[in-house]
């Protein structure tokens, strides 16, 4: 993977000249945008929140900033700089053009993503937004006939997508996992580690190119509470399916969350067990612990209530402890940093289950790590990665994983992390 820490030292040549946002008299419709803008597969993007009240789309790239590194700094400066000197006009702000994109879980190496940077994000050249019903456009540096791009795209009709049948279905490396787990349990009972979260995963073959039209339109269609993210860059497209944020900022206020702790709703009266279970009860718990230490340097008057909630899945429970807290220093792509990865995600105690993943070889890429949107505001939302799949032509590698404490039984794990890819193999069509 090429340096590209030089790639805006001249700058005067790559700064963004204008910004023009447009009202739109139509809800915005990821699944008619994509398909609008196919020819431009390669360089789109899509970010849908819970509840569907905010949508993001971006197609084309008119600046991409990126790092063989996480970076977050440098991302955050080269954001401003290039937006430094653009003339805006519009019905809005400058602040509403979004930088979309993530980093990678950490710093190793992972061949199942060679599309993507360690810091990877992208000014588009065209935004599409939608905020509780208000819909808008942002054109950068485009000159568009706007009054005929409305009308074509208010009656454009999204064409079919072909079956495509699965053709091979492998799990890559489920011996390894195994074993990782069982080191991981051997140090926790020597006091080593308190917890670690290791992660499986499964590579379907379909018998034709993958067409991520289907996924979009499963994810608007779909009543779960869960965002949804794409991310495509060249050949290759990272989608998840989450239900899990890492960090919101708006107007100084942070929000985030721990979640921790899951069981299956096939489990007869799974919500009440959870809740009593002391197993998943100690997981949910290191994570909220661990979220306060990494707040503390950005954050004053920390609230969350002292017992968790449930957050219900498609086909899981999860223990949930809302957090909110006032951001007084630094911005939202280092806060960002320091959260991730949470014990939900990495372990704890933080760098020593860092220097566990990083030698279970694992290669995470873009699985469990922060996606999101950022504003010159400093205002955005991260979320974590998690129910996850890369996609390279007719191939998906899926991704799942399942937190690790001196309790664990793997086959338990095991068992976890095949529920866990559900979602991606429901969007796959595999069952």
């Amino acid at each position: 993977m090429p340096d590209n820490q030089g790639l805006y030292r001249n700058l005067s040549i790559n700064k963004i000249e204008k910004i023009e946002q447009f009202d739109l008299d139509f809800s915005v419709d990821a699944a008619v945008i994509m398909d609008y803008f196919k020819d431009v597969k390669g360089e789109r993007y899509i970010f849908i929140n819970k509840d569907k009240s905010f949508k993001l789309i971006g197609i084309g790239h008119r600046a991409t900033i990126t790092h063989a590194s996480i970076q977050p700094v440098y991302v955050e400066t080269q954001f401003k700089e290039i937006l430094s000197t653009a003339q805006y006009t519009g019905n809005g702000t400058i602040g509403d053009l979004k930088l979309f994109g993530g980093f990678q879980f950490d710093n190793n190496d992972s061949p199942n993503f060679h599309a993507f940077h360690k810091s990877h994000f992208v000014i588009p050249k065209l935004q599409f937004m939608e905020v509780d019903g208000k819909a808008s456009l942002i054109c950068v540096d485009q000159d568009i006939d706007i009054t005929h791009l409305m009308h074509t795209l208010r009656h454009h009709t999204v064409s079919g997508v072909p079956v495509n049948q699965p053709q091979h279905v492998e799990d890559i490396d489920l011996d390894l996992f195994q074993m990782n787990a069982h080191e991981a349990i051997a140090m926790m009972r020597d006091d080593k580690l308190d917890k670690v979260v290791l992660s499986r995963k499964r590579k379907i073959t379909m018998q034709q190119p993958i067409n991520a039209q289907s996924f979009v339109q499963q994810a608007l269609n779909n009543d779960e509470v869960s965002y949804f993210a794409l991310i495509e860059s060249g050949e290759q497209t990272f989608i998840t399916k989450t239900p899990e944020q890492l960090v919101a900022v708006q107007d100084g206020v942070l929000q985030t969350n721990a979640i921790a702790g899951t069981i299956g709703k096939d489990v007869h009266n799974a919500a009440s067990i959870l809740l009593n279970d002391d197993k998943n009860l100690y997981e949910h718990n290191i994570v909220v612990r661990s979220i306060q230490a990494d707040l503390a340097p950005f954050t004053e008057n920390i609230q969350f209530n002292n017992e968790p909630d449930i957050l219900e899945n498609q086909y899981v429970y999860h223990l949930y402890t809302p957090i909110k807290a006032k951001l007084n220093r630094g911005g939202l792509l280092e806060v960002t940093e320091s959260l991730h990865p949470t014990p939900a995600l990495g372990g704890f105690p933080k760098q020593a289950a860092m220097t566990f993943l990083q030698q279970a070889n694992e290669g995470r890429g873009l699985y469990g790590a922060p996606l999101g949107y950022v504003d010159l505001n400093d205002a955005g939302e991260f979320i974590v990665a998690i129910r996850s799949m890369i996609i390279d032509d007719n191939t998906a590698i899926l991704y799942a994983g399942c937190g690790i404490v001196k309790s664990s039984v793997v086959e338990s794990e095991v068992h976890e992390t095949e529920i866990k890819f559900k979602p991606m193999l429901e969007m796959l069509g595999v069952i």
